[in-house]
Protein backbone atom coordinates (compact mmCIF):
# COMPACT_ATOMS: atom_id res chain seq x y z
CA UNK A 1 0.00 0.00 0.00
CA UNK A 2 1.08 3.59 -0.65
CA UNK A 3 0.93 6.44 1.83
CA UNK A 4 -1.72 8.99 0.86
CA UNK A 5 0.51 11.94 1.76
CA UNK A 6 4.07 10.90 0.85
CA UNK A 7 4.09 8.80 -2.35
CA UNK A 8 7.60 7.41 -1.74
CA UNK A 9 6.46 5.87 1.57
CA UNK A 10 5.30 2.34 0.77
CA UNK A 11 4.40 -0.71 2.87
CA UNK A 12 4.46 -4.32 1.74
CA UNK A 13 3.27 -7.47 3.48
CA UNK A 14 5.40 -10.59 3.01
CA UNK A 15 5.79 -14.12 4.27
CA UNK A 16 8.15 -12.77 6.92
CA UNK A 17 6.42 -9.66 8.22
CA UNK A 18 5.85 -6.08 7.05
CA UNK A 19 8.49 -3.92 5.37
CA UNK A 20 8.50 -0.20 4.51
CA UNK A 21 10.50 2.08 2.23
CA UNK A 22 10.92 5.86 2.34
CA UNK A 23 12.57 6.16 -1.08
CA UNK A 24 10.06 4.57 -3.42
CA UNK A 25 11.45 1.05 -3.09
CA UNK A 26 15.21 1.57 -3.44
CA UNK A 27 15.70 0.09 0.05
CA UNK A 28 13.38 -1.69 2.47
CA UNK A 29 13.31 -1.87 6.27
CA UNK A 30 11.44 -4.39 8.36
CA UNK A 31 8.76 -3.11 10.78
CA UNK A 32 9.12 -5.04 14.00
CA UNK A 33 7.61 -3.63 17.18
CA UNK A 34 6.83 -7.01 18.72
CA UNK A 35 5.17 -8.46 15.59
CA UNK A 36 5.95 -12.17 15.12
CA UNK A 37 7.81 -13.35 12.02
CA UNK A 38 4.57 -14.40 10.25
CA UNK A 39 2.90 -14.00 6.81
CA UNK A 40 0.83 -10.88 6.20
CA UNK A 41 -1.91 -11.41 3.63
CA UNK A 42 -3.38 -7.90 3.39
CA UNK A 43 -2.56 -4.32 4.37
CA UNK A 44 -4.79 -1.23 4.59
CA UNK A 45 -4.34 2.38 5.69
CA UNK A 46 -6.91 4.13 7.88
CA UNK A 47 -6.41 7.61 6.45
CA UNK A 48 -8.17 9.61 9.18
CA UNK A 49 -5.96 8.30 11.99
CA UNK A 50 -2.98 7.40 9.78
CA UNK A 51 -2.98 3.83 11.09
CA UNK A 52 -1.54 0.87 9.21
CA UNK A 53 -3.66 -2.30 9.58
CA UNK A 54 -2.28 -5.71 8.71
CA UNK A 55 -4.13 -9.03 8.38
CA UNK A 56 -2.01 -12.14 9.00
CA UNK A 57 -2.35 -15.78 8.06
CA UNK A 58 -4.00 -17.30 11.13
CA UNK A 59 -2.59 -14.85 13.71
CA UNK A 60 -5.18 -12.07 13.68
CA UNK A 61 -4.84 -8.35 12.96
CA UNK A 62 -2.06 -5.95 13.90
CA UNK A 63 -2.33 -2.16 13.93
CA UNK A 64 0.52 0.37 13.79
CA UNK A 65 -1.05 3.47 15.35
CA UNK A 66 -0.21 6.81 13.71
CA UNK A 67 2.67 6.00 11.40
CA UNK A 68 3.06 9.71 10.42
CA UNK A 69 6.64 9.85 11.87
CA UNK A 70 7.73 7.58 9.03
CA UNK A 71 6.98 10.44 6.62
CA UNK A 72 9.83 12.38 8.23
CA UNK A 73 12.35 9.57 7.85
CA UNK A 74 15.26 9.98 5.43
CA UNK A 75 18.01 7.61 4.42
CA UNK A 76 20.66 9.67 6.23
CA UNK A 77 18.61 9.59 9.43
CA UNK A 78 18.41 5.80 9.36
CA UNK A 79 22.17 5.43 9.03
CA UNK A 80 23.03 7.59 12.04
CA UNK A 81 21.77 10.36 14.26
CA UNK A 82 18.86 11.01 16.59
CA UNK A 83 15.40 12.31 15.87
CA UNK A 84 12.34 13.31 17.87
CA UNK A 85 9.26 13.36 15.64
CA UNK A 86 6.28 15.75 15.80
CA UNK A 87 3.77 14.94 18.56
CA UNK A 88 0.13 14.49 17.62
CA UNK A 89 -2.31 16.58 19.76
CA UNK A 90 -3.15 14.60 22.89
CA UNK A 91 -6.85 14.28 23.79
CA UNK A 92 -7.46 15.20 27.43
CA UNK A 93 -9.88 12.97 29.35
CA UNK A 94 -9.93 10.41 32.17
CA UNK A 95 -9.61 6.90 30.72
CA UNK A 96 -12.44 4.54 31.59
CA UNK A 97 -11.63 1.54 33.76
CA UNK A 98 -12.83 -1.35 31.65
CA UNK A 99 -14.76 -3.87 33.76
CA UNK A 100 -13.67 -1.89 36.82
CA UNK A 101 -10.02 -2.84 36.26
CA UNK A 102 -7.02 -0.55 36.41
CA UNK A 103 -4.61 -2.85 34.52
CA UNK A 104 -4.58 -3.33 30.76
CA UNK A 105 -5.86 -6.69 29.54
CA UNK A 106 -7.90 -7.39 32.67
CA UNK A 107 -10.97 -9.59 32.19
CA UNK A 108 -12.29 -9.19 35.77
CA UNK A 109 -14.83 -11.99 36.38
CA UNK A 110 -15.60 -12.60 32.70
CA UNK A 111 -13.51 -15.77 32.46
CA UNK A 112 -10.45 -16.74 30.44
CA UNK A 113 -12.38 -16.99 27.17
CA UNK A 114 -13.41 -13.31 27.29
CA UNK A 115 -11.43 -11.55 24.55
CA UNK A 116 -9.60 -8.33 25.29
CA UNK A 117 -6.98 -6.43 23.31
CA UNK A 118 -4.69 -3.63 24.41
CA UNK A 119 -5.79 -0.11 23.52
CA UNK A 120 -3.35 2.51 22.22
CA UNK A 121 -1.39 4.12 25.03
CA UNK A 122 -3.17 7.04 26.72
CA UNK A 123 -1.68 10.52 26.69
CA UNK A 124 0.91 12.30 24.57
CA UNK A 125 2.90 9.83 22.47
CA UNK A 126 6.59 10.59 21.89
CA UNK A 127 8.15 8.86 18.89
CA UNK A 128 11.93 8.94 18.52
CA UNK A 129 14.72 7.30 16.59
CA UNK A 130 18.28 6.39 17.58
CA UNK A 131 20.68 5.51 14.79
CA UNK A 132 22.96 3.82 17.31
CA UNK A 133 22.30 2.41 20.74
CA UNK A 134 23.59 4.30 23.77
CA UNK A 135 25.94 1.72 25.25
CA UNK A 136 27.08 1.37 28.82
CA UNK A 137 30.83 0.97 29.38
CA UNK A 138 30.36 -2.77 29.78
CA UNK A 139 28.32 -3.05 26.57
CA UNK A 140 30.90 -0.99 24.67
CA UNK A 141 33.71 -3.19 25.98
CA UNK A 142 31.88 -6.39 25.08
CA UNK A 143 31.12 -5.04 21.60
CA UNK A 144 34.82 -4.44 20.99
CA UNK A 145 35.70 -7.87 22.38
CA UNK A 146 33.20 -9.59 20.08
CA UNK A 147 34.71 -7.86 17.05
CA UNK A 148 38.14 -9.14 18.06
CA UNK A 149 36.70 -12.62 18.59
CA UNK A 150 35.23 -12.61 15.05
CA UNK A 151 38.68 -11.79 13.68
CA UNK A 152 40.24 -14.56 15.79
CA UNK A 153 42.27 -12.04 17.79
CA UNK A 154 43.20 -12.24 21.44
CA UNK A 155 40.88 -10.59 23.96
CA UNK A 156 42.50 -9.17 27.08
CA UNK A 157 40.84 -9.84 30.43
CA UNK A 158 39.32 -6.67 31.87
CA UNK A 159 40.93 -5.41 35.06
CA UNK A 160 39.09 -5.69 38.35
CA UNK A 161 38.88 -1.89 38.53
CA UNK A 162 37.16 -1.86 35.14
CA UNK A 163 34.71 -4.58 36.15
CA UNK A 164 33.92 -2.85 39.45
CA UNK A 165 33.38 0.51 37.71
CA UNK A 166 31.10 -1.14 35.13
CA UNK A 167 29.05 -2.73 37.91
CA UNK A 168 28.52 0.68 39.48
CA UNK A 169 27.54 2.43 36.26
CA UNK A 170 23.98 3.69 35.93
CA UNK A 171 22.06 2.20 33.01
CA UNK A 172 21.75 4.57 30.02
CA UNK A 173 18.34 5.94 29.07
CA UNK A 174 16.64 8.46 26.85
CA UNK A 175 14.91 11.09 28.98
CA UNK A 176 12.09 13.32 27.77
CA UNK A 177 11.43 16.48 29.76
CA UNK A 178 7.94 17.97 29.52
CA UNK A 179 7.60 21.67 30.32
CA UNK A 180 4.61 24.00 30.50
CA UNK A 181 4.15 27.28 28.64
CA UNK A 182 6.22 29.10 31.30
CA UNK A 183 9.14 26.68 31.01
CA UNK A 184 8.45 24.92 34.32
CA UNK A 185 9.28 21.22 34.37
CA UNK A 186 6.13 19.09 34.49
CA UNK A 187 7.46 15.57 34.10
CA UNK A 188 10.45 13.43 33.12
CA UNK A 189 9.63 10.35 31.04
CA UNK A 190 12.24 7.67 30.34
CA UNK A 191 12.54 5.53 27.23
CA UNK A 192 14.87 2.78 26.01
CA UNK A 193 18.29 3.67 24.63
CA UNK A 194 18.47 0.88 22.04
CA UNK A 195 18.92 1.58 18.33
CA UNK A 196 15.79 1.96 16.21
CA UNK A 197 12.34 3.53 16.49
CA UNK A 198 10.69 3.79 19.90
CA UNK A 199 7.47 5.12 21.37
CA UNK A 200 6.66 6.08 24.92
CA UNK A 201 3.63 7.83 26.42
CA UNK A 202 3.32 10.70 28.89
CA UNK A 203 0.09 10.12 30.83
CA UNK A 204 -0.66 13.89 31.06
CA UNK A 205 0.12 13.95 34.77
CA UNK A 206 2.64 15.47 37.12
CA UNK A 207 4.79 12.96 39.01
CA UNK A 208 3.24 11.34 42.06
CA UNK A 209 4.30 12.75 45.45
CA UNK A 210 3.36 9.58 47.35
CA UNK A 211 6.07 8.45 49.75
CA UNK A 212 8.63 5.94 48.51
CA UNK A 213 8.01 2.36 49.61
CA UNK A 214 10.27 -0.69 49.09
CA UNK A 215 7.39 -2.58 47.47
CA UNK A 216 4.58 -1.29 45.26
CA UNK A 217 1.26 -0.55 46.97
CA UNK A 218 -2.15 -1.28 45.49
CA UNK A 219 -5.01 1.04 46.36
CA UNK A 220 -7.99 1.08 44.03
CA UNK A 221 -8.98 4.63 45.02
CA UNK A 222 -5.43 6.02 45.11
CA UNK A 223 -3.40 4.52 42.29
CA UNK A 224 -0.29 6.57 43.06
CA UNK A 225 -0.84 8.84 40.06
CA UNK A 226 0.17 12.47 40.07
CA UNK A 227 -2.06 15.47 39.43
CA UNK A 228 -3.53 15.58 35.94
CA UNK A 229 -2.40 18.64 33.98
CA UNK A 230 -4.79 21.22 32.60
CA UNK A 231 -5.40 21.30 28.86
CA UNK A 232 -3.02 23.67 27.13
CA UNK A 233 0.34 24.07 25.39
CA UNK A 234 3.40 22.15 26.54
CA UNK A 235 6.76 21.19 25.07
CA UNK A 236 8.98 18.11 25.20
CA UNK A 237 12.77 17.95 24.84
CA UNK A 238 14.96 14.90 24.39
CA UNK A 239 18.19 14.09 26.22
CA UNK A 240 20.52 11.12 26.68
CA UNK A 241 21.40 10.09 30.23
CA UNK A 242 24.65 8.15 30.50
CA UNK A 243 26.10 7.18 33.87
CA UNK A 244 23.77 9.67 35.53
CA UNK A 245 24.76 12.68 33.39
CA UNK A 246 22.12 14.30 31.16
CA UNK A 247 23.30 15.20 27.66
CA UNK A 248 20.74 17.31 25.71
CA UNK A 249 20.29 16.31 22.08
CA UNK A 250 18.85 19.65 20.96
CA UNK A 251 15.66 17.90 19.86
CA UNK A 252 12.34 19.39 21.05
CA UNK A 253 8.72 19.47 19.93
CA UNK A 254 5.52 21.32 20.98
CA UNK A 255 2.79 19.28 22.67
CA UNK A 256 -0.84 20.33 22.57
CA UNK A 257 -3.18 18.84 25.18
CA UNK A 258 -6.77 19.29 24.03
CA UNK A 259 -9.87 18.55 26.12
CA UNK A 260 -12.55 16.46 24.41
CA UNK A 261 -15.22 18.72 25.96
CA UNK A 262 -15.26 22.40 26.97
CA UNK A 263 -14.11 23.31 30.51
CA UNK A 264 -15.02 20.08 32.35
CA UNK A 265 -15.12 21.51 35.89
CA UNK A 266 -17.66 22.56 38.49
CA UNK A 267 -19.35 25.95 37.90
CA UNK A 268 -17.26 28.88 39.05
CA UNK A 269 -13.96 27.03 38.81
CA UNK A 270 -11.38 26.29 36.11
CA UNK A 271 -8.91 23.56 35.29
CA UNK A 272 -6.04 25.83 36.35
CA UNK A 273 -7.65 26.29 39.80
CA UNK A 274 -8.27 22.55 40.02
CA UNK A 275 -4.58 21.86 39.33
CA UNK A 276 -3.49 24.34 42.03
CA UNK A 277 -5.82 22.76 44.61
CA UNK A 278 -4.74 19.21 43.73
CA UNK A 279 -1.07 20.21 43.99
CA UNK A 280 -1.71 21.74 47.42
CA UNK A 281 -3.28 18.45 48.48
CA UNK A 282 -0.37 16.43 47.09
CA UNK A 283 2.10 18.65 48.91
CA UNK A 284 0.25 18.16 52.21
CA UNK A 285 0.23 14.43 51.54
CA UNK A 286 3.97 14.50 50.85
CA UNK A 287 4.94 16.32 54.04
CA UNK A 288 2.50 14.38 56.24
CA UNK A 289 3.80 11.02 54.96
CA UNK A 290 7.34 12.25 55.52
CA UNK A 291 6.43 13.31 59.04
CA UNK A 292 4.80 9.93 59.69
CA UNK A 293 7.96 8.14 58.57
CA UNK A 294 10.03 10.49 60.73
CA UNK A 295 7.92 9.60 63.77
CA UNK A 296 8.37 5.89 63.07
CA UNK A 297 12.14 6.39 62.86
CA UNK A 298 12.15 8.23 66.21
CA UNK A 299 10.06 5.46 67.77
CA UNK A 300 12.65 2.92 66.63
CA UNK A 301 15.42 5.07 68.13
CA UNK A 302 13.51 5.40 71.42
CA UNK A 303 12.84 1.65 71.52
CA UNK A 304 16.57 0.99 71.10
CA UNK A 305 17.38 3.63 73.73
CA UNK A 306 14.99 2.04 76.24
CA UNK A 307 16.57 -1.36 75.60
CA UNK A 308 20.08 0.01 76.14
CA UNK A 309 19.04 1.96 79.25
CA UNK A 310 17.66 -1.22 80.86
CA UNK A 311 21.16 -2.71 80.92
CA UNK A 312 22.96 0.52 81.82
CA UNK A 313 24.06 1.78 85.23
CA UNK A 314 21.82 4.87 85.14
CA UNK A 315 19.34 5.50 87.97
CA UNK A 316 16.20 5.12 85.83
CA UNK A 317 15.51 8.80 85.22
CA UNK A 318 16.61 8.63 81.59
CA UNK A 319 14.49 5.54 81.05
CA UNK A 320 11.41 7.33 82.36
CA UNK A 321 12.19 10.26 80.05
CA UNK A 322 12.39 7.89 77.07
CA UNK A 323 9.01 6.33 77.94
CA UNK A 324 7.39 9.75 78.24
CA UNK A 325 8.83 10.79 74.87
CA UNK A 326 7.48 7.61 73.29
CA UNK A 327 3.98 8.34 74.60
CA UNK A 328 4.12 11.93 73.29
CA UNK A 329 5.22 10.68 69.86
CA UNK A 330 2.40 8.14 69.73
CA UNK A 331 -0.11 10.88 70.53
CA UNK A 332 1.06 12.92 67.55
CA UNK A 333 1.23 9.86 65.32
CA UNK A 334 -2.44 9.18 66.05
CA UNK A 335 -3.33 12.74 65.06
CA UNK A 336 -1.75 12.06 61.67
CA UNK A 337 -3.22 8.57 61.16
CA UNK A 338 -5.71 6.54 63.14
CA UNK A 339 -4.90 4.51 66.24
CA UNK A 340 -4.63 0.88 65.01
CA UNK A 341 -7.00 -0.43 67.71
CA UNK A 342 -9.66 2.21 67.03
CA UNK A 343 -9.25 1.72 63.27
CA UNK A 344 -9.72 -2.04 63.63
CA UNK A 345 -13.17 -1.47 65.13
CA UNK A 346 -14.03 1.46 62.82
CA UNK A 347 -14.08 3.91 65.73
CA UNK A 348 -13.54 7.15 63.83
CA UNK A 349 -14.67 9.61 66.47
CA UNK A 350 -11.48 11.64 65.98
CA UNK A 351 -10.73 12.79 62.42
CA UNK A 352 -7.03 12.58 61.57
CA UNK A 353 -4.96 14.38 58.95
CA UNK A 354 -5.14 11.20 56.85
CA UNK A 355 -8.95 11.19 57.12
CA UNK A 356 -9.15 14.80 55.96
CA UNK A 357 -6.79 14.14 53.07
CA UNK A 358 -8.70 11.05 51.99
CA UNK A 359 -11.91 13.07 51.70
CA UNK A 360 -10.28 16.09 50.05
CA UNK A 361 -8.41 13.86 47.55
CA UNK A 362 -11.23 11.36 46.94
CA UNK A 363 -10.34 9.11 43.96
CA UNK A 364 -7.51 11.39 42.73
CA UNK A 365 -6.93 9.16 39.71
CA UNK A 366 -10.39 9.92 38.29
CA UNK A 367 -11.48 13.15 39.98
CA UNK A 368 -10.58 16.07 37.69
CA UNK A 369 -13.79 18.11 37.73
CA UNK A 370 -12.66 20.46 40.50
CA UNK A 371 -12.98 20.53 44.33
CA UNK A 372 -16.33 20.82 46.07
CA UNK A 373 -16.77 23.25 48.99
CA UNK A 374 -16.62 20.29 51.41
CA UNK A 375 -13.32 19.15 49.93
CA UNK A 376 -11.86 22.62 50.30
CA UNK A 377 -12.97 22.64 53.95
CA UNK A 378 -11.40 19.22 54.55
CA UNK A 379 -8.12 20.52 53.19
CA UNK A 380 -8.28 23.63 55.40
CA UNK A 381 -8.92 21.59 58.56
CA UNK A 382 -6.30 18.99 57.63
CA UNK A 383 -3.68 21.67 56.98
CA UNK A 384 -4.40 23.34 60.34
CA UNK A 385 -4.22 20.01 62.20
CA UNK A 386 -0.94 19.12 60.52
CA UNK A 387 0.60 22.46 61.50
CA UNK A 388 -0.37 21.77 65.14
CA UNK A 389 1.28 18.34 64.98
CA UNK A 390 4.49 19.83 63.56
CA UNK A 391 4.64 22.39 66.39
CA UNK A 392 4.35 19.60 68.98
CA UNK A 393 6.96 17.49 67.17
CA UNK A 394 9.45 20.36 67.19
CA UNK A 395 9.32 20.36 70.99
CA UNK A 396 9.57 16.57 71.16
CA UNK A 397 12.57 16.56 68.82
CA UNK A 398 14.43 18.97 71.09
CA UNK A 399 13.73 16.80 74.14
CA UNK A 400 14.79 13.69 72.21
CA UNK A 401 18.11 15.31 71.29
CA UNK A 402 18.67 16.21 74.96
CA UNK A 403 17.99 12.57 75.93
CA UNK A 404 20.58 11.28 73.45
CA UNK A 405 23.18 13.74 74.74
CA UNK A 406 22.47 12.68 78.32
CA UNK A 407 22.87 8.99 77.32
CA UNK A 408 26.27 9.80 75.79
CA UNK A 409 27.34 11.58 78.96
CA UNK A 410 26.22 8.59 81.07
CA UNK A 411 28.18 6.09 78.93
CA UNK A 412 25.11 4.23 77.69
CA UNK A 413 25.89 1.74 74.87
CA UNK A 414 25.44 3.01 71.31
CA UNK A 415 21.94 3.14 69.88
CA UNK A 416 20.61 4.38 66.50
CA UNK A 417 20.46 8.16 66.18
CA UNK A 418 23.59 8.79 68.26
Amino acid sequence: VQDHVKPDLLFVGSEFGVFFTVNGGDSWIKLEGGVPNIPFRDLAIQTRENDLVGATFGRGFYILDDYTPLREVTGDMLESGQALFPVRPAPWYVPMRDLGCRDSGCTASQGDAFYVAENPAFGAIFTYYLGEAVLSDQEARRKGEKEREKQNQDVAFASFDTIIDEGREDAPAVVFTVTDSDGNIVRHVEGPAKAGFHRIAWDLRYPSLNAWTPTATDDYFDSGQGVMVAPGSYAVSMAIRKDGVMQPTGQSMPVEVVSIRPEPVLPGSSQEERVIFDQQLDELLRVSEGTQNGIERLLVELGAAMSALKRSTTDGTLYATAVALKDRLLDQQERLSANPTRDLFHDWETMTVANRLWHARFAPGTNVYGPTPDQRESYRIGRSLYDQVVAELDAITGDHEALLNAMDAAGVPWTPGR
